[in-house]
């Protein structure tokens, strides 16, 4: 009786450990934002994302273009 109530004990430590560590890992990702539209070449938004993660606002970011080539839309990505 003893020994099986040890082992309990055990596997439940090793399943708070494993979900802990993917809360961690949940934790390290970043956080999509919304979609800033914006008019004109798709340079600016690549200048735009880069000054507001040079400033710290953002973690990174990603840049689409519309079809007609005249405006595009940033996707910003947070630290959470």
């Amino acid at each position: 009786m003893r020994k099986t109530f040890k082992k309990a004990i055990v596997v439940g430590a090793g399943v708070l450990a494993l979900s802990g560590v993917a809360a961690g890992v949940a934790q390290a990702t970043p956080r999509q934002g919304a979609d800033i539209p914006g008019k004109g070449p798709l340079q600016e938004c690549t200048n735009w994302g880069n000054a507001l993660q040079s400033h710290g606002t953002i973690v990174g970011f990603a840049c689409m273009e519309d079809e007609g080539g005249n405006s595009w839309e940033l996707t910003p990505y947070y630290a959470n």
